[in-house]
This record gives structure tokens, C-alpha cells and sequence, in this order.
């Protein structure tokens, strides 16, 4: 069976090579992977900066689809031929992240991940996918869309009108904006490119968009909301983008902390969170129930995943290289 593995020495350790065909133990199925879409963190991995190096060698990537093809004992929930989506931890099946289960993220620390002709998943933390959805579009809602959901749907508590704040063009944010018109929510979005904020407001239905280059960008999304603030932040850059959401936040507004793009240092107004009762919580991905309730709602809602571009299983260099470059609008992918 082929895979790529990497060891966080840096972007060259991304190596092809290969493993024996997995077998599924009780309580697992084997997959045929079909697709496999990166995260930012695929690059962080890979160059050392998540988890650090690695003792051996991992598989690479945390998010796949693909057809089942074998099932171990005691399975009933699934059969071959059943196409899935993984949840990005392997033990995490409903309720608040436990210490024990943190540990069982693939893709990353010691565990290995999915960028792999095969891998052998637990039953329990596989989701069908749509018929409609290519395995292309599913192999993109296990990191992005499902962290997406966490900041507007689980934990933002996202109702109709309000306004959702989500930095840069990434899967999450967009991801993000589609919630928001499923939810009849308003959207803004940051970015640094005219195209970009076109297509976004064209394509996706954003209400607004903002340049994060801007030190005012904070008065202006309170301008845009009318003087109230968003209700909302998907938070994708921490640093010191965070202190600046929090500017930008409303009355009981709920940030959805996901990202550290802009560094994990930062300043934040206590007086502001106090004064303004704002929630500022971590997001890190959900359970494999919220996954389920996931796409439910992206088939009952008729929404199509963004993938902006598919590279062969031969090209996975060139796919981590052009997600690197961040020319993207939605998820890079890899099919299998």
C-alpha cells in the first residue's frame, strides 16, 4: 500500500513510500481512500512546528473520504461499499474533548494520518456522505467545515440576521460564509485581495468584505454593522488579529478561537470581554456526532463544499507547495 509520511524535519520529509495493507481490528473498517484534502496544519506538521519531530515517520494528513472496503468484528453500522468521511479524531464521539481523546487526532503527533491508498478507521467515528457529494467535496469537511461549524453553529449558536466575522479565504471561512446564508445570517470577511473579495461576495453570498491590512478595520466592521459590532467571530489568525476581533465584537458576541496564523501572542481588552460579555472560546474541531449533524445540514441546505483546486496522489509535493503559496479560495485536495 502506498503513503506519504512525513517526520516534522521540514517540507522535504513529505516522502512517498510503503506500508502493509491494513486490516480492520474489531470495532474498525478498512478504507479505500478516495480523496484527501490538506489543512494548514498538514504544513506545520511536516515542518516540525506541531508536535515538533516526529520519533518515526507518520502518514500524513487528517482528512480523507473514500469507499469502505472491509469491516472488522462486531460492525453493524457500516458495510463495504458505504462511502465515508473520518472524524478528525479517531475516539471522540459526542460531549466535550476529553485529555484521552486529544491524543487520538490523526494526522499529527505520533499518530499516523490519512494520506494513504488504505487506512483502517473505528467504525464509530465514520460519517456517510451524501450520494450528490463527490469524494473530492467530502474529504473537505473534516478539519475546515466541521471547525466552521463549531464557531457558528455548536458553539456560536448562530440565529437569523446576525452578523458573522471570519478572517481570510480559507476552507474555514468559507465554509463559514455558507453557514451564514444557510442560517440567513450576514457576513463579512477579511482579505488582503480584490479578487478574492469579489469572488466571495459573488460566489458566496458575503455581505461585506474588509482589508485586514487596514489598522481601522475594527471601526469599520462597526460601521458595516451599523454601530453594534458582529455577533459572531471565526477566529482563523489569533496574535494580535484577536485583540482587533474583540474591538469588533457586539453585546454577547461568541468568538470561535481556531487559528494562530497571526502568532499566539497577543493583547486583549479584559475591560471589553467584561463590559460587552463577550465568549471567547478554543475550537478544536468537534465530535464525530457534531460531524453527523454537519452533514445533515449540508444536504438538507443543498451546500456544495468549495475545492478550489485537485491535485494527483503523485503530486502531494505540489499540492502542500500551492497551499503554502495561499493563492486559494476554499480547500486544496488530493485525489487518491
Amino acid at each position: 500500500m502506498r503513503c506519504y509520511t512525513v517526520d516534522g524535519t521540514g517540507p522535504e520529509s513529505l516522502l512517498l513510500g510503503e506500508r502493509s495493507a491494513p486490516l480492520p481490528p474489531a470495532g474498525e473498517v478498512v478504507v479505500d481512500v478516495r480523496a484527501v484534502s490538506l489543512n494548514f496544519r498538514d504544513l506545520l506538521v511536516a515542518d516540525g512546528r506541531y508536535g515538533g519531530v516526529q520519533k518515526r515517520p507518520i502518514v500524513a494528513c487528517s482528512d480523507m473520504s473514500g469507499v469502505v472496503a472491509a469491516v472488522g468484528a462486531g460492525v453493524t453500522s457500516l458495510k463495504p461499499g458505504d462511502r465515508v468521511v473520518n472524524a478528525p479524531f479517531r475516539h471522540w464521539p459526542a460531549g466535550s474533548l476529553r485529555r484521552d481523546w486529544s491524543r487520538t487526532f490523526v494526522g499529527g503527533q505520533g499518530v499516523d494520518g490519512v494520506l494513504a491508498e488504505q487506512v483502517a478507521y473505528p467504525a464509530d467515528s465514520l460519517v456517510k456522505i451524501p450520494d450528490a457529494m463527490t469524494f473530492e467535496q467530502g474529504s473537505t469537511l473534516t478539519v475546515a467545515g466541521l471547525t466552521a461549524w463549531a464557531a457558528v453553529v455548536t458553539h456560536g449558536r448562530v440565529r437569523p440576521g446576525e452578523w458573522i466575522l471570519a478572517h481570510g479565504t480559507g476552507g474555514v471561512a468559507i465554509f463559514a460564509a455558507q453557514l451564514a446564508r444557510l442560517y440567513n445570517a450576514r457576513m463579512i470577511v477579511s482579505t488582503s485581495s480584490p479578487d478574492k473579495a469579489r469572488l466571495v461576495r459573488e460566489r458566496f453570498g458575503v455581505t461585506e468584505t474588509i482589508d485586514y491590512r487596514d489598522p481601522e478595520w475594527p471601526q469599520t466592521v462597526r460601521r458595516i454593522t451599523g454601530g453594534s459590532g458582529v455577533d459572531i467571530v471565526v477566529e482563523t489568525a489569533g496574535g494580535t488579529t484577536l485583540g482587533k476581533s474583540i474591538a469588533a465584537c457586539g453585546y454577547g458576541a461568541r468568538v470561535g478561537l481556531i487559528g494562530v496564523l497571526a502568532g499566539m501572542e497577543c493583547s486583549i481588552s479584559a475591560f471589553e470581554l467584561m463590559m460587552h460579555q463577550i465568549t471567547v472560546r478554543g475550537t478544536y474541531m468537534e465530535s464525530a456526532t457534531e460531524l453527523q449533524a454537519f452533514v445533515r445540514a449540508l444536504e438538507a441546505g443543498r451546500i456544495e463544499p468549495c475545492v478550489d483546486r485537485v491535485f494527483d496522489f503523485a503530486d502531494a509535493r505540489g499540492a502542500y507547495e500551492y497551499l503554502r503559496a495561499g493563492k486559494h479560495v476554499g480547500k486544496v485536495v488530493i485525489r487518491v
